[in-house]
């Protein structure tokens, strides 16, 4: 019986399940296994560990070469390159025909241009540019940092062993001796991708009407389908249309009105929860400068749609590896990382997400000023995608974070619906 578990770990048939609870209190997570085989480069880095301990000429002069491994493993490049006066040895996986330097399993090691000491190691777990870790020599130990979509999770994780050993063992030997600190099993987790159908769905018939929605300040649809003003709830006459505000009512419309008959209610969606958010401060400038606008509006959209009293129910508050701010939600530049995390861990959601930032003099207040209509999703082959709808368009997350770097995003949760059925604009 041991002859036959032995073999069936080297020819890759074991799939290792990663035992540990997420942090946090986003709905049941159930346990699942993760299946790193496909993505080890182990025989590779074995047939040219010379190259570890090789002089700055000997790696100068290596020719690039491609290596077909056995047990069904990735074939792998393997190349070397100076580059900002550092010297890289590249063990680079196939993906899709290509060798990208960030596809799952590929380790970079960078030796110092000089003196030819190694000085790190960078391993991609996700075939993502933005997901990998950093292998740190300590003396005779190793630490590591672990990055998701470039914001750093953990750092400094002790492995108890010498760089030098782990660049001859599997990367589940980096799993094993970090698994009760660092969660593997949100950053390994391989997509239900059924789960993802409806918001797909969404996506679709949303890029399909986009050019048919024109642009208003201060425009959204009333009730009974009429384009109106938000503040005054009056007829727009001249060129009518939407803002981000009215755009993403135009998307929750399309999962109310099937189900009601009836669009939402503006006076509805502009109810100031002033109990649950502010301060004496920014009370005294509700009417002047509402300055909670996007959160309210935000927070109403998401309750009606989830047939909840409580506005704040539906907000996102508890996401492992961050840190929610009451009321402002999570810094821009962590987006991306906190939308795969809820990928991950709730599929077949989309999130509206209100964009907030000092604003204004005397005082200066943290104003929520813009509305965002957020789709993750993975792809079929896994890779982690967002579609971003603002003000009746599309854009991206690099967009987003570069339009309002340094501020924050708060984020409120609504379930997609395949029968969306987004309203026409007459």
């Amino acid at each position: 019986m041991r002859f036959f578990i032995l073999l069936a770990f080297l020819f890759g048939f074991l799939r290792i399940p990663i035992f540990s609870q997420p942090p946090g209190g986003i709905g049941t997570f159930l346990l699942d296994t993760v299946d790193v085989w496909d993505k080890e480069n182990l025989e590779a880095r074995l047939s040219f560990r010379q190259l570890f301990t090789a002089t700055l000429e000997e790696l100068d002069r290596f020719q690039e070469r491609v290596v077909t491994q056995r047990n069904g493993w990735a074939r792998v490049k393997v190349s070397t390159e100076r580059s900002n006066g550092a010297v890289y040895i590249l063990f680079r996986n196939e993906r899709g025909g290509e060798f990208p330097v960030y596809s799952a399993g590929s380790w970079i090691l960078k030796k110092d241009g000089k003196t030819g000491a190694l000085m790190q190691v960078k391993i991609f777990y996700r075939t993502e540019p933005g997901c990998y870790i950093r292998l740190f020599p300590q003396g005779t130990r190793t630490r590591m940092d672990v990055y998701l979509f470039d914001s750093l999770l953990y750092k400094a994780v002790p492995l108890g062993t010498s760089l030098s050993v782990l660049l001859t063992e599997p990367f589940q030997q980096i799993l094993d001796r970090t698994r009760s600190v660092v969660d593997w099993s949100i950053l390994l987790k391989t997509a239900d991708l059924p789960s993802y159908a409806p918001v797909l769905t969404m996506i679709g018939k949303i890029r399909k009407a986009l050019p048919t929605l024109p642009d208003a300040e201060d425009g959204a649809m009333d009730r009974n389908g009429k384009l109106v003003f938000i503040a005054s709830l009056r007829a727009q006459e001249k060129l009518p249309g939407f803002n981000c505000s009215g755009f993403a009512k135009w998307v929750a419309d399309g999962i109310y009105k099937p189900r009601t008959g009836e669009y939402l209610d503006i006076e509805a969606l502009k109810e100031k929860h002033i109990s649950r958010r502010g301060s004496r401060i920014t009370n005294r400038f509700e009417e002047e400068r509402d300055p909670f606008f996007g959160l309210d509006w935000t927070r109403n959209i998401a309750r009606a749609l989830a047939g909840v009293k409580d506005p704040e129910q539906q907000d996102i508050r508890h996401v492992p590896f961050w840190e929610y701010r009451e009321d402002v939600g999570y810094p821009i530049e962590e987006i991306e990382g906190i939308l795969f995390t809820l990928a991950v861990l709730e599929p077949g959601h989309f999130y509206l997400g209100s964009i907030n930032r000092e604003f204004g003099r005397d005082p200066v207040l943290r104003q929520h000023v813009h509305v965002v209509v957020l789709f993750p999703y993975f792809t079929q082959k896994g890779e982690f995608r967002v579609s971003v709808f603002e003000r009746n368009v599309e854009t991206d997350l690099p967009f987003l974070k570069k339009k309002f770097n340094g501020n924050f995003i708060h984020l409120v949760r609504i379930r997609a619906d395949s029968s969306f059925d987004p309203p026409r604009i007459e």
